[in-house]
């Protein structure tokens, strides 16, 4: 399973189109993919997986839905798989936003796909960069104080 790094800056065009990164592109290629699989994420971005992460979420780790209210793990449930699309890159490597994951994640033209490990996301660039600095920041200096790395 590829290891998805990395941050990359686009524009979302006029028709809702996304440029996927070259990168994560070859990554699919190299698992003889068509498709990634794009759906709502949390903090208002959005989630981006290779078929072979989609899959083992699926198959294998659904236990990673699982939480003790359950009434808690239906809605996520709902939300995550219902918002989620199969989006096959075009000929030039670029994906469709559906009009309500463009709504979720708040994308207005400049758009920061980011490597996250074993996901991708999506991310509007103001929105990030307001993220970055009240949240990743600061969490990454406290965790920076007990890693060893």
């Amino acid at each position: 399973m590829a290891l998805l790094i990395g941050r990359y800056e686009y524009t979302l065009d006029g028709k809702n189109r996304l440029a996927i990164p070259p990168k994560f592109r070859a990554a699919l290629q190299e698992e003889k993919g068509r498709s990634l699989f794009l759906t709502s994420g949390l903090d208002g971005c959005l989630y981006l997986f290779l078929p072979s992460r989609w899959k083992r979420l699926v198959d294998e780790d659904f236990a990673a839905f699982s939480l003790p209210d359950k009434e808690e793990e239906r809605a996520f449930k709902r939300k995550f798989f219902s918002e989620a699309e199969e989006v096959t890159p075009d000929a030039v490597g670029r994906i469709l936003i559906p009009q309500y994951l463009k709504e979720h994640a708040g994308l207005k033209g400049s758009a920061l796909v980011l490597g996250a490990g074993r996901r991708a996301e999506v991310w509007d660039r103001t929105r990030w960069n307001s993220y970055d600095r009240q949240k990743v920041e600061p969490a990454y200096a406290k965790a920076a104080k007990r890693l060893e790395i």
